[in-house]
């Protein structure tokens, strides 16, 4: 499979070919996804602070990023400019945001200040991460047409299920058992981890292919947005997931 992704940053048309010299690298795409990642800590990080010196600021923290992060992530989809270095950051700080302020009140509010959820997601996170690249590496998965078309689905599935509840959650009300902690609920989170976790294997194609046939030297920034996009979707669902188990 030749440059195909369910990620967006990760279509194919970023990683066509020019007359730049310098070309993409798996070195290079893994120290700005280090970047980024470290960005996205140190925006959590202070986030999560001053939602515990100010827990009134922590939806308005959190929802200034969501929007924000989805509004730079399609500027930077689309827009697709030659050094996205400064756009990339600021989608960094803002998914920060984001993740710091949701982090909190799911420890705080939702499970009442139980403590050790938020590592307890981080590990989960870089495990499935981990476990998904050798995974790859050893060719047990791999990243085949028909595979790409079960995720995109269900991708798409899940992505439609989510802009449901955002309309329902106007009428005071949301999708059932979404955010239940039941069996069904907790079945619901385990396949949003599930194909979060098969959106590494696509990117990992990916990012492979584009190092294989010679992207530029710029599609690095554009791998490590990818990746990047993804891990924030598997720690969001990992939290979900360990919050209703402790529940």
């Amino acid at each position: 499979m030749r440059f195909r992704s369910t990620n967006p940053a990760l279509n194919p048309q970023f990683f066509q070919g020019g007359i730049a010299t310098e070309r993409m690298t798996i070195d290079g795409t893994i120290n700005k996804t280090l970047v980024m990642l470290g960005l996205v800590s140190v925006a959590a990080l202070g986030t999560y602070s001053i939602s515990m010196e100010n827990p009134g600021l922590a939806t308005l923290l959190g929802l200034g990023g969501a929007i924000g992060g989805f509004v730079m992530a399609l500027i930077i989809m689309f827009a697709r400019p030659n050094n996205p270095q400064v756009l990339m950051a600021m989608y960094a700080l803002l998914e920060g945001l984001f993740l710091g302020s949701f982090s909190y009140m799911v420890e705080n509010y939702y499970l009442g200040g139980s403590e050790g959820i938020v590592l307890q997601a981080l590990v989960g996170t870089v495990s499935v991460f981990l476990v998904m690249l050798s995974l790859y590496r050893a060719k047990i998965i791999k990243a085949t047409e028909k595979f790409t078309l079960v995720v995109m689905s269900m991708a798409g599935a899940i992505m439609m299920i989510y802009l449901f509840n955002f309309i329902l959650s106007f009428m005071g009300t949301s999708v059932p058992f979404l955010h239940s902690s039941g069996p069904i609920g907790i079945v619901i989170s385990l396949v949003f981890v599930g194909v979060a976790s098969m959106f590494l294997i696509l990117d990992f194609a990916m990012i492979e292919n584009g190092v294989k046939y010679g992207a530029p030297k710029n599609m690095e920034w554009y791998g490590a947005f990818g990746l990047t996009m993804t891990l924030i979707w598997l720690y969001f669902e990992m939290l979900k997931l360990i919050a209703k188990l402790r529940d």
